[in-house]
């Protein structure tokens, strides 16, 4: 549930532009990402944040995870800062639109904790 004063249509208006500024990596992490994604390495959580789906994957992609996680952080706290809502609520929201965007094959977790492929 959102635990902020704005509706829940209210954040997703805010966030409609979510997967534009989760773009903003340096060109190489995004293309990063689509691989560690396309290959299985890396899924998608509800909270917003990408997770290791693949334990046995390379090296790199722990770092990028890392990175990946960091800069979404750091964008969905200024969105709730910017916005008078809570971190959790735009988490919520952007994880909601992460995964209903990814492409057919790729790997998300479900509310429940298991392991989906779209």
């Amino acid at each position: 549930m959102l635990s902020s004063d704005l509706s829940r249509r209210s954040v997703l208006a805010l966030l409609a532009a979510v997967p534009v500024s989760i773009a903003l990596y340096r060109p190489a992490a995004a293309q990063s990402l689509d691989e560690a994604r396309s290959q299985g390495y890396l899924g998608e959580r509800p909270d917003g944040y990408v997770a290791k789906h693949d334990p046995a994957s390379p090296g790199w992609v722990d770092g990028l995870m890392v990175d990946i996680n960091e800069q979404r952080r750091a964008k969905y706290s200024e969105l709730a800062v910017n916005n008078g809502t809570s971190l959790e609520a735009v988490e919520i929201v952007a994880g909601e639109k992460i995964i209903e965007n990814l492409a057919p094959g790729s790997y998300y977790m479900d509310a429940a904790g298991n392991w989906m492929q779209k």
